[in-house]
């Protein structure tokens, strides 16, 4: 089994392939990821009405598995202060958990090579179908074959893949890392804006930035942000200059502490996959055969710990019971 991406989705998926005696070769690149300057957090109740979205507030207990199994994978438990929004949404912190994304992104490799994982740290170049099975080319001239392949690489599916669904799309999306964490806690906006965006994405004529201010502690700082930006098309385009700027004033004006505004950290910015519609894929790709797409979360902290065992029991045994869950909650639809 071959899967291109070593991020939260290729790493979770590895390892559940790994449990069901699956052989594994998972093709890394060494560009920063989405998995690596993400959140991590994992709200304790859903964050919507679909069947996913209920599903995925129970992810703790999933992360909770994976630890009792694998040792520290960054969980812990969280207390989620919120601001802006009604004024009820402010009065008590809310319960909730956390994935360090630095100490997530530090484990993951060791951890695949313990489990027999075959890493490949390249960049995939190209796929192609040659007599009957999936080739990837990787940027230190090596190949790989599978009759199955798994494109798990984020914003850069597409570039692999031209005939990615169109409904799965990117955007950059841009942070401050901050070298000590400041007193204040994990603080969130009551209401995202990045999810209303993401929805009208395909009906962009211009560039578009959003700032949902958060402050979230990682490693033994902390991460201020975020700030998404959206570009018309498909097409993943050089980000816009000056965000750090527009988010440092976009700081200035929330609900955070005002001096974090001016708050020296390192700035990072990534390339983050979606879906327009809010279901992801974890699924085959149509008219591929072989070929499947496990990305576009929205809160991918959350969904991938839910999905990555489902998909992995098809890939690995065919099971009708687990591609009917997968159905179940839409997001098995080859035909998008």
């Amino acid at each position: 089994m071959l899967i291109v991406g070593g991020g939260l989705a290729g790493g979770l998926l590895a390892l559940a392939l790994r449990e069901r005696g699956v052989d594994v070769c998972l093709i890394a690149g060494q560009q920063p990821s989405a998995t690596e300057w993400s959140y991590g957090v994992i709200p304790g109740w859903p964050l919507g009405t679909s069947a996913l979205a209920i599903r995925s507030a129970k992810a703790a207990g999933l992360w909770r598995d994976l630890q009792r199994r694998y040792g520290d994978l960054g969980l812990s438990r969280a207390r989620i202060h919120l601001h802006g929004g009604k004024p009820w949404a402010r009065l008590l912190p809310l319960p909730g958990s956390q994935v360090d994304s630095a100490r997530f992104h530090a484990r993951l490799p060791e951890l695949l090579k313990q489990v027999g994982v075959r890493y490949a740290c390249a960049e995939a170049l190209s796929v192609e179908r040659q007599q009957g099975e999936w080739l990837v080319r990787c940027s230190d001239g090596s190949a790989h074959t599978s009759p199955q392949l798994v494109l798990a690489a984020g914003a850069g599916c597409r570039r692999l893949w031209p005939a990615w669904p169109e409904a799965l799309r990117s955007s950059w999306a841009g942070v401050l890392e901050l070298p000590e964490a400041p007193a204040h806690g994990l603080r969130l906006p009551a209401q995202f804006q990045r999810p209303a965006l993401e929805r009208s994405s395909a009906e962009l004529q211009v560039p578009r930035t959003v700032v949902d201010a958060g402050l979230v502690p990682r490693g033994a700082g902390a991460l201020l942000g975020q700030i998404s930006s959206f570009a018309p098309g498909l097409t993943l385009q050089a980000p816009p200059p000056a965000l750090e700027q527009e988010l440092r004033q976009a700081i200035a004006a929330s609900g955070l502490p005002k001096d974090l505004a001016e708050a020296p950290g390192r700035w990072h910015q990534v390339p983050v996959a979606f879906s327009r519609t809010g279901i992801p894929l974890a699924g085959p790709l149509a008219d591929a055969p072989g070929l499947f797409g496990f990305s576009g979360y929205s809160g991918g902290f959350a969904q991938v710990p839910v999905l990555a065992p489902l998909l992995a029991e098809v890939l690995a045994a065919g099971s009708p019971t687990a591609q009917g869950q997968l159905e179940q909650l839409q997001v098995w639809q080859p035909a998008r």
